[in-house]
């Protein structure tokens, strides 16, 4: 699958050295680590997050050296990386992009134990390149993911979910590390605090735009396109916002289904048909769609130049995205 940055080779050229650096704090440590983590780069995705810090950065200081922004956005991949494998651990989940996943190639044990690496290894490059405030906005960071994660827990199979809740959840599942990535990126390179806070909230209005069409295309794509069974949220117990909305409306046979997909997969499958025909997924792009053009509004307000092009290009590709 071709890179989401094949387009910008400086961008992809200082990703291949955020995962050089990543596999350099690895290289140190057990050997079983240091494979376990080469793997985890080998199936990283688009690289968002690390991306967006380094764009981001490109609004600030020219004097601002390169290595020490590939730094920080590494740190901000490894807690990426290490809220995956957590997830992956809590979801029994066998793949993710059509690869196996580290728990089921080497057992939740040294799943957990990788895990808990990165998250250290995270912090221990902030504490070599990132300002203290940054330091502490990472470590409240991961305490709101845990916290979005036991709500997530909490309302599985719980039919009365609100589209506020849903929306508070992904906020702190994804859309903040979003828009600390951006925010990371502008402080760290010395931005005026106008700017920070427009590349904050455009990171927030993307990060909220991006799960949505996650859970959108849980619905609609097949395991070798997503690398992971359709509706397999639904399976699980979690309303997405496609299902939530049509819950509002539902004369009671969708309720029947997802009542009965706590014992069969089957009534899950069923019930995500329901929910496309009668169209929950076209009616949830509408929110991403809004999310996008408030992301959008922000992009305009960046001075000109390759970055904010860049930006722009890739919150529209991020929108109409099948994987």
């Amino acid at each position: 699958m071709q890179s989401f940055w094949a387009g910008h080779p400086e961008i992809e050229k200082e990703l291949e050295e955020v995962r050089a650096t990543i596999l350099g704090r690895a290289a140190t440590d057990d050997t079983e680590v240091h494979a376990a983590i080469r793997q985890l780069l080998e199936s990283s995705g688009k690289m968002l997050r690390p991306a967006f810090v380094l764009v981001s950065s490109r609004f600030g200081s020219a004097a601002i050296e390169r290595s020490r922004m590939i730094g920080i956005a590494a740190a901000v991949e490894m807690l990426h990386m290490a809220t995956l494998v957590h997830d992956d651990i809590i979801d029994g989940a066998a793949l993710r992009r059509g690869i196996a996943t580290l728990h089921a190639l080497k057992g939740p044990r040294v799943a957990v134990l990788v895990g808990d690496w990165l998250f250290a290894a995270c912090f221990s490059l902030v504490a070599d390149f990132a300002r203290m405030e940054n330091a502490r906005s990472l470590s409240q960071l991961v305490a709101r993911i845990c916290a979005s994660e036991l709500s997530q827990s909490a309302d599985r199979f719980v039919l009365h979910t609100s589209i506020r809740r849903y929306k508070r959840r992904i906020a702190g599942k994804t859309a903040v590390l979003f828009a600390l990535s951006f925010y990371v990126g502008a402080v760290e390179s010395e931005c005026p605090p106008a700017l920070c806070d427009t590349l904050r909230r455009l990171g927030y209005c993307l990060g909220m735009g991006f799960q949505i069409i996650d859970d959108i295309l849980d619905f609609r794509q097949t395991g070798g396109e997503t690398g992971k069974p359709t509706g397999s949220d639904l399976s699980q117990g979690i309303l997405t916002l496609p299902a939530i909305l049509e819950l509002g409306a539902d004369e009671g046979r969708l309720r029947a289904e997802l009542v009965a997909s706590k014992r069969s997969p089957r009534a899950a499958t069923r019930a995500a048909k329901i929910i496309a025909e009668r169209g929950g997924l076209e009616k949830a792009r509408l929110h991403a769609e809004t999310y996008t053009c408030r992301a959008l509004h922000e992009i305009d307000r960046l001075p000109e130049g390759e970055a904010r092009t860049t930006l722009r290009e890739a919150t529209e590709r991020l929108l109409h995205r099948t994987y």
